[in-house]
């Protein structure tokens, strides 16, 4: 799991106020020119994610804090820092002094993003939130620790990392140098590739069920805990690694 999880603790306090029911909401708008091959990278704590690709020069984002009161939605800046070779989107929250020394305000960003479909998603990163992606033909890597990742249209590398939550994952293609790696703790990843997808495929749980037969692929339940399945699907070029502790795995057909 990369560094995101290990503020989950410190975070669930903050996790419970900021998803509440908010009394006061804020929308801000952005644009970013954005080079063909630029990268994008968004960093939040409470809120989900959306983000379609599609055609265009440019990254459009729109911010959507919620909070319980004026003053809690202050302490929730939005940091920018942005050319046209990468745009970087850091959500961060003022500090209060409480008891132990630490804490924060209560609040949430949601953020809905549109942006070129060539660029490269860097790293989309929320603590408490769900994030979806679509439309992308360049790398994604995106990670969550309290929430279900969701990706359509994949055509490039991905690395999607979440602890609590499932993750669904629609390929467009599947093949040549193409990597793929799909991470979780406590859920269900659930994979779609087309009929004509080349790849080797490593699954892994310790608490669920493994399914791929639509490829006719085997699942190995020989070993004293959990289950597993490796194979190849054409020739193997690309490679697709699943990974779960408490949750099933299914690999379907398009």
């Amino acid at each position: 799991m990369n560094r995101i999880a290990f503020v989950a603790i410190g975070l669930m306090g903050l996790a419970g106020a900021g998803l509440a029911v908010a009394d006061v909401t804020k929308e801000e708008t952005m644009s970013f020119e954005i080079n063909a091959d630029g990268r994008f990278s968004l960093d939040n704590v409470n809120g989900d994610v959306v983000i379609a690709g599609g055609a265009g020069d440019s990254i459009e984002v729109t911010a959507i804090k919620r909070a319980d009161s004026e003053k809690d939605l202050q302490q929730i800046e939005i940091l920018i820092d942005a050319d046209v070779d990468r745009v970087s989107i850091e959500t961060k929250y003022e500090k209060e002094d409480r008891w132990f020394g630490w804490g924060d305000s209560s609040g949430s960003v949601e953020y809905r993003v549109s942006v070129p479909a060539t660029i490269a998603l860097d790293t989309i990163e929320t603590v408490n939130g769900n994030l979806e992606i679509e439309g992308m033909d360049g790398k994604i890597k995106a990670a969550t620790v309290n929430g279900d990742i969701e990706i359509l249209g994949i055509v490039g590398d991905v690395n999607l990392d979440t602890v609590n939550g499932s993750i669904e994952a629609q390929f467009s293609r599947l093949e040549g140098r193409q990597r793929a790696i799909l991470d979780t703790v406590n859920g269900r990843i659930e994979v779609t590739l087309p009929a004509n997808a080349d790849a080797s495929v490593s699954a892994d749980t310790v608490n669920g069920s493994i399914r791929g037969g639509d490829f006719g692929l085997e699942v190995d339940k020989s070993g004293f805990v959990g289950k597993e399945m490796q194979g190849d699907i054409g020739s193997g070029s690309a490679r697709l690694k699943m990974d779960t502790v408490n949750g099933a795995i299914r690999l379907n057909k398009d």
